[in-house]
Parts: structure tokens; C-alpha cells; sequence
């Protein structure tokens, strides 16, 4: 049960679907990134169409939590326009939705998202984040591990929960050129699973490089690293089911910006992995 280690697969190899189980969007299309086989929790990249319109006042009995990657969703009177966010926790009413022009999202629900019957429970207040333009948000990197200092991580909080499982979101960016001191680094661990999608340049790993559209969802306890970036990075990354904590390997370990294409994929996504995407599409 559960999610399955996936480090890495480019969605640009997914191919897209008519619908995700519990979500009823009419037209909607959906590139599955990762499907918890328990409780339907899904991550992916969902499509809406030009013209899209959804009259009438309704809720999920799920959190979506989304970015904008590109075009314009229109929500309850607001606009969402490329890098704008959202978390919704369940009993969020959406009154309308629309997209005139279409639009693609990066989508996150923390079970199956069937429609709420009756009348919607009272919104976690902790968990809403109805609107960020997070284009317009500062960079910050208070905190950042030092021993990850030499990626030149700086970060935008999308959300973060103190009081109960300790999820959090990031926008996290890193810059061009950067590498383990003298080429080696410990491996890490988490107690906690980390999910990421690339927005735009590259990251380096003992799988291989990913490019924007890359996703991974790595559960606890998983020894990642070392990582670094040719070109710089900009990506979104959740962690999720516990408070994120690095633990640090003992051995140093090599590093190379030259590695290998070798993911770890579930076999039901080995044949859309096996290769690294080389096409121009964005997602």
C-alpha cells in the first residue's frame, strides 16, 4: 500500500488521461505523477481547457493543493495566473471555476478527491493558503543546512504545518556551478517523505539529471546525494507524513556532474523511464 519510490521520472513521457479517480472536471485531462493505492492521494500535472467553466457551488473531501505552471485558472471571483498557489483544505467551497484561455497546474490531493455531500465542514484555518503570488514573494534562506551551503539554496515558504504532521511546501532555488566541496559529500536521509517537481534548469544525482518536468517522490528513510546543478535549479518540493529533518551519511562520497541515466521507477512506469526526455515540451 501506499506510494511507491519513484526517483525519477520526466513527465514529458507520461501520457495524458481523461480523468483522476474522484475528481469529476469535465474535460480535465491529467498526466499521473504518483497514485496512492490506499487511499487515492495522487500528485500530478492537471490540464484545463480553453473555455473550461464549472457553475455551481461545491467542495471536496480533500486537500488539492496546486501551482500554476502556466495560463490562467479562475477561482471564486480570483485569478490565478503562471506561479500562483493554493492549498485548499476539504470543505473549501468553489462557487465557479473557469479558464478561458486553458491552463496547467501541478496538482497535489491528500486522498481520493470525490465531491463532499452536504453541507461542507468547517476550513482548517492552519492548512488554508487560498492565494499566493509567489512570483512577488522574497527569498529567503534562513536555516538552510549548512552542509548544503555550497548548492546556494534560498527558498519561498509556501506552507508549513507546526501543529500536527509538520508538512511543508517549498519554491526552493539553487544556483549555477555548484558542487560538493572537493567533488565529495555525505549521502542524506529523511524521516520523512520528500516529493519534487522541476520547474526549470537541472539537478545532478546518483540517478541521472533531471530537467524541468522531472518528479520524484522518495519515501522515508531512502539515502539520496550527493546533488548539485550545471546550470541552476527551480523547484517545488513537499515534504510530507513527518517533520523534515537531514541526516547526514558518514562516508564522503563521490560526485560528478556526469552520471548515468538510472532511475529507480515502480514497473509500472520502467517503459516511460528508461530513457531521459530529450524533446522541447515543457511538462
Amino acid at each position: 500500500m501506499g506510494r511507491p519510490h519513484i526517483e525519477f521520472i520526466a513527465a514529458q513521457n507520461l501520457p495524458w488521461d481523461h480523468a483522476l479517480p474522484g475528481l469529476a472536471r469535465s474535460g480535465v485531462e491529467v498526466k499521473v505523477l504518483s497514485l496512492d493505492d490506499g487511499n487515492g492521494a495522487a500528485s500530478g500535472i492537471l490540464r484545463y481547457p480553453a473555455g473550461f467553466s464549472m457553475d455551481g457551488s461545491h467542495w471536496l473531501d480533500a486537500t488539492e493543493e496546486f501551482l500554476v505552471l502556466d495560463g490562467e485558472l479562475e477561482l471564486n471571483s480570483r485569478s490565478y495566473g503562471a506561479h500562483a498557489y493554493a492549498n485548499l483544505p476539504p470543505g473549501y467551497t468553489r462557487e465557479r471555476m473557469s479558464s478561458p484561455r486553458g491552463a496547467t497546474l501541478l496538482t497535489f490531493f491528500d486522498r481520493a478527491p470525490g465531491a463532499g455531500q452536504g453541507a461542507p465542514p468547517q476550513v482548517d484555518g492552519i492548512e488554508l493558503v487560498e492565494y499566493l503570488d509567489v512570483v512577488r514573494m522574497e527569498w529567503d534562506s534562513t536555516g538552510i543546512d549548512p552542509g548544503l551551503a555550497f548548492m546556494g539554496i534560498k527558498r519561498k515558504t509556501l506552507r508549513r504545518d507546526h501543529t500536527r504532521d509538520q508538512r511543508a511546501s517549498f519554491l526552493i532555488a539553487t544556483a549555477p556551478h555548484n558542487h560538493p566541496k572537493d567533488w565529495a559529500c555525505p549521502a542524506l536521509t529523511h524521516p520523512c517523505v520528500e516529493e519534487c517537481f522541476m520547474l526549470a534548469g537541472d539537478l545532478t544525482g546518483p540517478q541521472g539529471v533531471l530537467h524541468t518536468g522531472c518528479y520524484f517522490w522518495r519515501p522515508p528513510g531512502i539515502a539520496h546525494g550527493p546533488f548539485g546543478s550545471r546550470y541552476g535549479s527551480l523547484s517545488l518540493i513537499r515534504f510530507v507524513d513527518g517533520k523534515h529533518v537531514n541526516v547526514w551519511g558518514d562516508a564522503a562520497l563521490p560526485y560528478s556532474y556526469d552520471v548515468p541515466h538510472a532511475p529507480v521507477l515502480p514497473p509500472h512506469l520502467a517503459a516511460f523511464g528508461a530513457e531521459p526526455y530529450r524533446g522541447f515540451l515543457p511538462w
